[in-house]
Protein backbone atom coordinates (compact mmCIF):
# COMPACT_ATOMS: atom_id res chain seq x y z
CA UNK A 1 0.00 0.00 0.00
CA UNK A 2 1.13 3.45 -1.27
CA UNK A 3 1.57 5.93 1.98
CA UNK A 4 1.06 9.29 0.77
CA UNK A 5 0.95 12.46 2.91
CA UNK A 6 -2.88 12.34 2.24
CA UNK A 7 -3.53 8.82 4.09
CA UNK A 8 -0.97 8.68 6.37
CA UNK A 9 -0.47 9.25 10.50
CA UNK A 10 2.21 10.21 12.38
CA UNK A 11 3.14 6.85 14.60
CA UNK A 12 6.38 8.78 16.13
CA UNK A 13 9.09 11.17 16.37
CA UNK A 14 12.13 10.26 18.16
CA UNK A 15 15.71 10.89 18.38
CA UNK A 16 16.88 7.39 19.40
CA UNK A 17 18.70 5.70 16.40
CA UNK A 18 17.82 2.40 18.42
CA UNK A 19 14.28 2.79 19.39
CA UNK A 20 13.40 3.86 15.54
CA UNK A 21 15.03 0.24 14.48
CA UNK A 22 13.21 -1.73 17.19
CA UNK A 23 10.35 -0.05 15.47
CA UNK A 24 10.96 -0.50 11.56
CA UNK A 25 11.61 -4.06 12.62
CA UNK A 26 8.34 -4.92 14.62
CA UNK A 27 6.61 -3.26 11.86
CA UNK A 28 7.95 -4.97 9.12
CA UNK A 29 7.47 -8.52 10.90
CA UNK A 30 3.59 -7.15 11.20
CA UNK A 31 3.48 -6.22 7.49
CA UNK A 32 2.32 -2.89 8.19
CA UNK A 33 3.86 -0.23 5.41
CA UNK A 34 5.33 2.70 6.73
CA UNK A 35 7.34 5.98 5.75
CA UNK A 36 10.67 7.29 7.82
CA UNK A 37 11.68 10.76 7.07
CA UNK A 38 15.10 10.94 9.01
CA UNK A 39 15.13 15.14 9.34
CA UNK A 40 18.67 16.73 10.66
CA UNK A 41 17.85 19.55 13.48
CA UNK A 42 18.16 22.91 13.57
CA UNK A 43 21.37 24.76 14.37
CA UNK A 44 23.93 22.86 13.62
CA UNK A 45 22.42 19.91 15.58
CA UNK A 46 23.94 16.57 14.44
CA UNK A 47 21.17 14.19 16.20
CA UNK A 48 18.62 13.02 13.37
CA UNK A 49 14.82 13.42 14.09
CA UNK A 50 13.28 10.43 12.86
CA UNK A 51 9.21 10.45 12.07
CA UNK A 52 7.65 6.89 11.26
CA UNK A 53 4.13 7.29 9.46
CA UNK A 54 2.19 4.50 8.81
CA UNK A 55 -1.33 4.53 6.63
CA UNK A 56 -4.49 5.84 8.98
CA UNK A 57 -6.08 2.28 8.72
CA UNK A 58 -3.29 0.86 10.24
CA UNK A 59 -2.89 2.82 12.90
CA UNK A 60 -4.54 1.51 15.65
CA UNK A 61 -2.72 -1.62 14.91
CA UNK A 62 0.99 -0.02 15.07
CA UNK A 63 0.66 1.95 18.75
CA UNK A 64 -0.65 -1.74 19.60
CA UNK A 65 2.34 -2.99 18.47
CA UNK A 66 5.19 -0.80 19.34
CA UNK A 67 3.26 -0.23 22.87
CA UNK A 68 6.13 -2.37 24.84
CA UNK A 69 9.13 -0.39 23.39
CA UNK A 70 8.95 2.16 25.28
CA UNK A 71 9.12 -0.07 28.53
Amino acid sequence: MVITIFNRQQLIVTYDMTIQSKIRDILAANKVDYTINPFMGWFGSLQPEYKIYVHKKDYEQACYLIKDVFK
